[in-house]
């Protein structure tokens, strides 16, 4: 299997820095161009008490700026691991949704995605992501722990 184009979501938590790791890695030895992807699920989530005011207008930029933030803090992590080719992309809305969407639109060829351990009980109450993603995404998913 070839890697051109890998998306790999990432949230600016330890866990997901490793898999950066694993990004890299794979950029190396392949030449995979690798789509940084950070969703901002604040705002859809606060859809229902969202208004039109400067206040609401304030948080919503700095969910965007924090954002911003992870995104190219990790682009250099990757950049100093040695990926050869990096791009970023924040959006915004249902984290498993737009992975996935993301995927599709650049043609993806795998996401490499950090999950926690959850039990099958722990899922039942938790959800996950990960678990959502895998089931609908059009290219194989790699879990990292």
């Amino acid at each position: 299997m070839e890697y051109k184009t890998v998306v790999c979501p990432i949230d600016g938590t330890e866990l997901s820095e490793k898999s950066l790791k694993h990004a890299a890695y794979l950029s190396k030895v392949s030449g995979a161009k690798i789509t940084l992807l950070h969703i901002t699920e604040k705002w859809h989530r606060a859809g229902h008490l969202v208004t039109n005011s400067p206040e609401w207008d304030t948080i919503h930029k700095e969910w965007l700026s924090e954002g911003r933030a992870i995104l190219e803090s990790a682009a250099e992590k990757l950049k100093t691991l040695g990926a050869a080719h990096v791009d970023t992309l924040l959006r915004e809305g249902d984290a498993s949704h737009e992975i996935v969407a993301v995927a599709e639109e650049r043609g993806a060829d795998l996401i490499i995605m950090s999950t926690h351990r959850y039990s099958p009980i722990g899922k039942l109450f938790a959800g996950s992501i990960t678990d959502n993603v895998t089931r609908k995404s059009p290219c194989p998913v790699l879990w990292v722990f």
